[in-house]
């Protein structure tokens, strides 16, 4: 049982402490796969999740390897090739054409992708460069992207993954934070007093009315997950990252796309006028309006993002987050204030 808090210390070291990979072992997966050797391996920098490898082959060019290392309720490798393979040949949503996945155990005990190396400049390094109507035209094209993903046919596999459908909040919270009884007890030891009206105000939890039908969501849309090329037109080459892929509220993509740093107003690299852009095309692309959440929906999403994040860094650190404390106090307060607001018919 945990009885504390981390530090920013504890969160670097996550960073930091990764499973040795030897050339050996690449290679063994490549023949595994009908690839040919390594000739040169460059490990690209990336999260506290994945390892990411830049590869060479002899004979088959330039290939990614990604490395799941850490699990978390949600996320995952194999949802990312399923979403992938349901998306390819989609207009619009430029998926790579090739993934293999690994979750055999040999020779990585992990989850692996192999996929081929896409061209294109990094979306969020484009912007952070590029002049007003570029970042204009830039985030037009992220909100087509986005409205295409939303109306393909999530696959069956995938619809089970409820844990973004506002409608089973009370199943995702559940899950996320009482499904382990580990973080429980750490939860209670730590912050007991949160922790006393985290369990008065989830019983039972406050019925709301959830509007809207649910969506194929991306899970990890925002420019730091496209390709972009600026020849002759700027284009979105490639779109990556669908580990957090499922079924839900099309707001959980929404607000991924428009919460990057670029769009507050306090970051230098703010540009009035982006959010509105990528919403029109998105609402273009749809041809409805984007209908916006209600108040109460507004704090199911809060809660929901709040708790998730919670077991995230358990699941990943088996540590509790420095900021604990205020994802649990922001869960608990807005849970607090349903009762009685918007109760179904």
């Amino acid at each position: 049982m945990v009885t504390r808090l981390a530090n920013m210390k504890d969160i670097r070291a996550l960073f930091r402490d990764k499973p040795d990979v030897t050339c050996g072992q690449i290679d063994a997966l490549f023949e595994k796969h009908g690839f040919s050797s390594s000739r040169s391996i460059r490990c690209l920098e990336t999260n506290f999740t994945n390892q990411i490898f830049l590869v060479e082959t002899r004979a088959h060019g330039w290939v990614i390897l990604k490395i799941q290392f850490r699990q978390s309720l949600g996320f995952s490798l194999k949802t990312e090739f399923i979403a992938t393979g349901a998306l390819r040949g989609t207009v619009g949503v430029p998926v790579s054409e090739s993934l293999v996945y690994d979750g055999d155990g040999e020779p990585f005990v992990f989850e692996c992708l192999l996929i081929p190396r896409e061209p294109g400049e990094s979306g969020l390094s484009y912007y952070l460069a590029a002049s007003r109507a570029q970042r204009l035209q830039l985030g037009s094209l992220l909100g087509q992207t986005v409205a295409q993903v939303h109306m393909q046919q999530c696959p069956p596999k995938l619809q089970s993954q409820k844990t973004r459908d506002l409608a089973s909040w009370e199943v995702t919270i559940r899950e996320a934070i009482f499904g382990d009884e580990v973080l429980a007890s750490s939860m209670a030891a730590t912050l007991p007093e949160l922790w006393s009206r985290l369990l008065a105000a989830t019983d039972p939890v406050p019925e709301v009315r959830v509007q809207g039908d649910n969506v194929f969501l991306w899970g990890e849309a925002g420019l730091h997950n496209v390709l972009v090329e600026n020849g002759s037109s700027l284009r979105i080459t490639n779109v990556h990252d669908f580990q957090s892929a499922g079924w839900g509220t099309a707001a959980h993509d929404l607000r991924q796309a428009e919460g990057e740093y670029v769009t507050r107003p306090g970051s230098e690299h703010f540009e009035p006028g982006y959010i509105d852009a990528f919403r029109s095309s998105y609402n273009a692309v749809t041809e409805k309006p984007l209908t916006e959440l209600s108040p109460v929906e507004e704090k199911v999403l809060s809660i929901v993002a709040n708790l998730r994040m919670i077991r995230f860094f358990w699941d990943c650190g088996r540590l509790l987050h420095p900021k604990t404390s205020e994802f649990l106090g922001a869960a608990v307060s807005d849970i607090e204030s349903l009762h009685g607001v918007g109760l179904a018919e």
